[in-house]
């Protein structure tokens, strides 16, 4: 039996949750003697499917605003107390659990600190266990995460704290090392694993599959992540249908994300209300599914749902997010210029060029051309060989 406890802050958007959770149950459907234990404030894991070996402590929630500003959920309590009560709960819940391996997702130091006592609570035991700090490809822009990185002393928290640090990400397409200017300690315990490949096998999705293939139109499917930012790219892509030509050859279904707020959803059912075949829909836990079986994907350039886009190999066009952090908007660049996907910058994006783009992506000699050059997407793998060593 082996213990593993998976730290995920998540204050904004479905990304970190949805990443350890993929990771949690791909562990734990491998080897059975496996328990995972989630430490998240994300409102949203119990909307995910899980494995019976995995439980979850959910923390009270922390907002963060645009600004990158964190606040309680709750007006009545401060920001400062809430945090001073979650660092607590987390280190009672490692006290309790006596994990084997606790596995850091971003912030070596957890959403402001929050960590600091359990790293230095772990450090001081006799047989502490094996804790590993968890990389997407991308944080920000380089001069941004150096900055940051410095001020939270977080290359210090690296090196007297962690023994691995594990990129899911190609080195080729985004060279965290140099970019961050990893000290030499911290370069020689970094790892690159690849991208993390993603499937999605049950009975319902196999189901959902086939109905979806009977429709003789093409399918494009629409999302925003987890909605707060996702307004653009999803009243663009409507507005595109409005202006088309390829209307009524298209099946439409749009992912808003459950943390839209309601005036952009309402706004989004008038723009979808008169297009025919357009479905709203706030999430589904068989989002890959409907990836799979789509001839065109219009979103924004998360990490996870471009892992997921990769894995079913399915065109994209990628309009990032470019603020709080620029993380996407690099993705997306990187992504661009490999030729893998298209993206669009959303500074610049109008109903008529996103119109003509998919127009190329779906009726022209375009759509007959084979998905581009191969991503490494063996990170579950690797994670797997390093997580359980």
């Amino acid at each position: 039996m082996k213990k593993l406890l998976f730290y995920s802050h998540d204050s904004y958007g479905l990304g970190n949750i949805r990443r350890m959770v993929a990771i949690a149950n791909f562990l734990v459907s491998r080897h059975r003697e496996l328990y995972i234990l989630l430490i998240t404030g994300s409102p949203m894991l119990h909307a995910f499917r899980t494995q019976s070996n995995i439980d979850y402590i959910k923390l009270p929630c922390l907002q963060r605003s645009k600004s990158g500003t964190y606040s309680a959920k709750l007006d009545c309590l401060s920001a400062s107390a809430l945090l001073d009560s979650r660092a607590k709960i987390i280190q009672q819940v490692i006290t309790d659990y006596e994990p084997d391996l606790v596995l850091v997702d971003k912030k070596p130091g957890g959403l402001n600190g929050e960590l600091k006592p359990s790293l230095s609570f772990l450090s001081s035991l006799i047989k502490p266990p094996k804790l590993v700090l968890l990389l997407r490809d991308i944080l920000d822009t380089p001069e941004v995460t150096q900055q940051l990185w410095r001020k939270n002393s977080y290359y210090q928290l690296v090196e007297k704290y962690y023994e691995q640090v594990l990129v899911v990400g190609e080195q080729r397409i985004f060279d965290m090392v140099q970019q961050y200017d990893f000290p030499p300690s911290v370069e020689k315990m970094t790892e690159f694993c690849g991208y993390l490949q993603r499937t999605e096998k049950s009975h319902q999705s196999s189901k959902l599959l086939a109905h979806l293939a009977k429709s003789d139109r093409k399918l494009v499917v629409a999302a925003a992540g987890g909605g707060d930012d996702g307004k653009l790219v999803l009243e663009t892509y409507l507005l595109a249908c409005h202006q088309s030509s390829w209307k009524d050859q298209v099946d439409s279904i749009v992912f808003y994300g459950p943390e839209m707020n309601v005036a952009d959803i309402k706004n989004l059912q008038s723009l979808a209300q008169s297009l025919p075949n357009t479905t709203l829909s706030e999430f589904s836990p068989y989002f890959m599914t409907y990836l799979s079986a789509a001839d065109l994907v219009v979103t924004m350039a998360g990490y996870n749902t471009v892992c997921e886009i990769l894995s079913v190999k399915t065109p994209a066009i990628l309009v990032p997010r470019v603020t709080p952090v620029a993380e996407q908007l690099i993705r997306a660049q990187q992504l661009a210029k490999l030729e893998i996907f298209e993206y669009l910058h959303p500074e610049h994006i109008t109903p008529k060029e996103l119109n003509k783009k998919i127009e190329n992506k779906l009726f022209s000699e375009e759509a007959q051309l084979p998905f581009p050059q191969e991503i490494s997407l063996h990170g579950m793998e690797k994670l797997e060989r390093h997580l359980l060593a």
